[in-house]
């Protein structure tokens, strides 16, 4: 069926006729661009379902305009469309099951190491039918509004484009089809569980009663692989981690408020960033970056407020140990009753070596307070014992009016209220300034109410370590352990937003993944239940960084002049790269360089590399920060490695330097520069190289050499990598949409890139531009109201409706 579509680019001349527009029309009473009413019906033709106008800017940046949140939506969908199409069919084909019927059930995708058999088993689990209608049902009905319109955006994306049109990463897919409201709803809930079932697949998925064969080998994990080890975390929130820095008046040279943000996310995959600018004339003004599918910007500034997330340190999930009845391992007791577990028989289509497909079948047990998870060696499912998962994010449906509250939030208080009414970020702490120059910090989120009684009370002595660091095993066995309920909260079995941290200050706040205990070292937060956030534990190297940096700047003690932070210096202290934990121990492993006369080869190789390093990972530093990365993760867990150990009285200054005073710290750090050596040697790294010949990210023909190093090791602009043969290493995730803003009388200044760029299609001239100016470290100022947009040198405006009838059709 052709399809009646059309659509207008406006030349360069529109600048000059969109100003003169804006000064006869005088600025609307919220500041917000005006935009035209819906365009009139003619006589017999159907109405405007939805309608949207997309303009484009520099690098790609979509500015939507619409006069209602469905038409909003239907404009984001056609627009990431036109940018990653073929990266949101790939979700929507995950969070449906469906990878193993199109791809095979051993293939795995380029994000992940999991099968996908498995994948499909979890999504089934978690997706099912029930739960995703009841998810549906509960949104508020302008999220459903925006859910519709989404759907229908992308859908007429695919019918105007055309299977045979698509780029060719799907063209012709048989996995890319049309998807309904139901589809969203799974994709949201992907995200919502991403900190909690979604570290689950495996454990979920393997969980078989005794006697009974698994899906996947039971094979005991390696220390810090799995969910129910701190490390795992550590690590994942190095992964998808997060920087913030939020300035207020008293620390800005302009005296209003200033914000650094810079999440650390996955390069590839759905958990990419998208940049756009979204507006409802006298509702919503907000500009930022979302995640793949999300009709909402997630993380960006509007006319008075800018904000930015990072991974909290919160728990979103407790397991519950059952005693099971004796004779029958799918029962378990609860108050001195046998309940028996749920059972489910999933269904999933695999598509065989010959291309045929067949249907396999797994059942699935739950209790009342979850599935049954299996980790062996930590939570095994024995004939006395089972492990059920308890996700407080499977009941979360508020993620969408959540960022809805904050975008069109016209003040602090009324933005701190959209967090605290409604309890919809899933695993974010929130940083955020106004133009008056307030500086917030929130860790409002989605946890399982479990307070310090209940953890003394109903955690089993095996597993209160672990509850120390924040993660729960309860007790199944009596009803009294199951996680409680503010009356305040939105859902059963969480915090209520006002009993959570939070912090305003005038002079800063911030935070790097840590828990809210140090957001101001000179405001500590405390006396939270350790499932919420944990006190007087050892910080991330990247905390330490920026509160020492931001402490240094206000105190006049970094060698610059003033005292207040200029947007040029904070820039400066997201990109300086250096790597903190270096500034902490390589005066000593120098020291101990010079004292070993007599070393073998791969000694006296890293030392003279390390010597020449500057500590710092900026493209023309030269490999030493090979050596050191490979030497710190050898020793940083090395019993009585600090010389000066943790202080909780201390926690910004230690520990600090090595003990090398002691025989076998020595003896470790000797043998982990050795190994560092032989490390780099099979990378195969020219010892002339510098580190932006080596850390690259692929752009089709190009190499783009990335500056930041691990998160892990203390560098604030955290990058990660994979090796990619010819002594090189590729980017995977990393600096991903990082913005710096700041207010004056003209609203709010930005400046952003996106580091990986706007689209993963190779043939949009969007591919690699924005990859290109974050390599050079050349911040993009962001064009904001309607004078901007329009006199930028790549403005292009369309705009895209469907009628009532289900047509396509544009203004001329």
């Amino acid at each position: 069926m052709t399809i009646p579509f059309q659509y207008h680019r406006a030349p360069r001349l529109l600048a000059l006729a969109g100003a003169i527009a804006i000064a006869l029309a005088g600025c609307s009473s919220d500041d917000s661009p005006a935009t035209k009413p819906a365009d009139p019906v003619k006589p017999g033709e159907p109405a405007a379902k939805y309608q949207a106008e997309i303009s484009r800017t520099s690098f790609g940046v979509p500015h939507i305009k619409a006069n209602d949140e469905g038409s909003l939506a239907y404009g984001v969908a056609y627009a990431y469309s036109q940018d990653n199409v073929c990266l949101l069919a790939d979700e929507f084909t995950t969070v449906s099951g469906e990878r193993s019927r199109h791809f095979g059930p051993t293939a795995t995708r380029q994000t992940s190491d999991i099968p996908n058999l498995q994948t499909d088993f979890f999504y089934r689990i978690i997706n099912d039918e029930e739960s995703v209608k009841t998810a549906l049902a509960a949104h508020a009905a302008p999220m459903k509004a925006m859910i519709e319109g989404y759907v229908a955006g992308y859908n007429d994306y695919l019918e105007k484009t055309g299977m045979n049109n698509l780029p060719a990463a799907c063209r012709n897919g048989s996995w890319v089809r049309k998807v309904t409201e139901l589809d969203m709803v799974k994709l949201l809930r992907r995200y919502a569980a991403e900190a909690s079932s979604g570290q689950f697949i495996g454990a979920m998925v393997g969980a078989t009663p005794p006697g009974q064969a698994p899906l996947m080998p039971a094979v005991p994990p390696k220390a810090g692989t799995h969910p129910m080890d701190p490390a795992y975390w550590d690590a994942m929130r190095e992964r998808t981690g997060s920087n913030a820095v939020a300035l207020g008046k008293d620390a800005t040279d302009n005296g209003q408020g200033m914000l650094l943000g810079t999440p650390h996310f996955p390069w590839r995959g759905a958990l990419r960033f998208y940049q756009m600018h979204l507006t409802i004339p006298g509702k919503l003004d907000a500009m930022g970056a979302a995640l793949g599918g999300m009709p909402m910007v997630n993380i960006g500034f509007n006319q008075t407020l800018a904000w930015t997330h990072t991974v909290n340190n919160s728990a979103h999930f407790t397991v519950h140990m059952l005693a099971l009845d004796p004779g029958d391992p799918t029962k378990y007791i609860v108050d001195g009753k046998p309940q028996a577990m749920t059972r489910k028989t999933v269904n999933v289509e695999v598509k065989g070596a010959d291309g045929a497909i067949a249907t396999q079948s797994r059942t699935f047990y739950s209790s009342q307070y979850g599935p049954v998870v299996v980790i062996p060696g930590q939570l095994d499912w024995n004939a006395g014992m089972a492990y059920s998962l308890n996700d407080a994010n499977l009941a979360n449906h508020r993620m969408l009016e959540q960022w809805y509250g904050m975008t069109t939030a016209r003040t602090m208080d009324e933005f701190k209220g959209a967090i605290d009414r409604t309890v919809g970020l899933p695993w974010v702490n929130t940083l955020a300034v106004d133009k008056d120059g307030s500086a917030l910090f929130m860790d409002v989120t989605v946890v399982p109410h479990v307070s310090t009684a209940k953890q003394q009370a109903c955690v089993p002595a095996p597993f209160k370590p672990l509850a120390a660091r924040g993660l729960f095993v309860l007790s199944g066995a009596s009803s009294a352990c199951a996680p409680g309920t503010d009356s305040g909260a939105p859902q059963p079995g969480i915090f209520a937003g006002a009993s959570l941290p939070r912090l305003v200050r005038s002079d800063y706040v911030q935070n790097s993944n840590d828990s809210a205990w140090l957001s101001n070292p000179q405001a500590p937060l405390t006396g939270f239940p350790d499932i919420v956030s944990v006190d007087n534990v050892e910080q991330f190297g990247r905390t330490r960084l920026g509160i020492t940096q931001v402490q240094k700047r206000l105190a006049g003690t970094d060698g610059l002049a003033g005292r207040k932070m200029t947007i040029p210096q904070l820039q400066a202290l997201a990109l300086g790269n250096r790597v903190y934990y270096a500034d902490q121990v390589m005066d000593d492993v120098l020291a101990l360089c010079r004292s070993d006369a007599g070393a073998g080869a791969d000694l006296v190789t890293a030392c003279a590399r390390l010597n020449q390093w500057d500590r710092t990972v900026n493209l023309d530093s030269n490999i030493g920060y090979l050596y050191f990365t490979g030497l710190w993760e050898r020793i940083v867990r090395v019993p009585g490695v600090w010389a000066v150990p943790f202080n909780p009285a201390d926690p910004v200054n230690t520990p600090r330097g090595l003990n090398l005073d002691n025989p076998a710290s020595a003896t470790a750090v000797r043998q982990a520069l050795a190994a560092a050596a032989q490390d780099v040697a099979k990378l195969g790294v020219s010892q002339d190289a510098r580190w932006g010949d080596v850390q690259l990210a692929t752009r089709g023909a190009k190499r783009i050499p990335i500056h930041g190093g691990k998160g892990g090791d203390g560098v604030y602009n955290a990058i990660g990598n994979v090796l990619a043969g010819d002594g090189k290493l590729e980017v995977i995730y990393g600096t991903s949409y990082i913005q710096t803003v700041s207010f004056n009388q003209d609203g709010p200044q930005v400046q952003a890139m996106l580091a990986y760029s706007q689209s993963t299609d190779p043939a949009s001239k969007h591919f690699a531009d924005q990859t290109e100016r974050f390599s050079k470290k050349e911040w993009i100022t962001q064009p904001y109201t309607e004078a901007q947009i329009k006199a930028d040198p790549a403005f292009s405006t369309m705009t895209v409706t469907r009628k009532a009838d289900g047509t396509l059709a544009a203004k001329p």
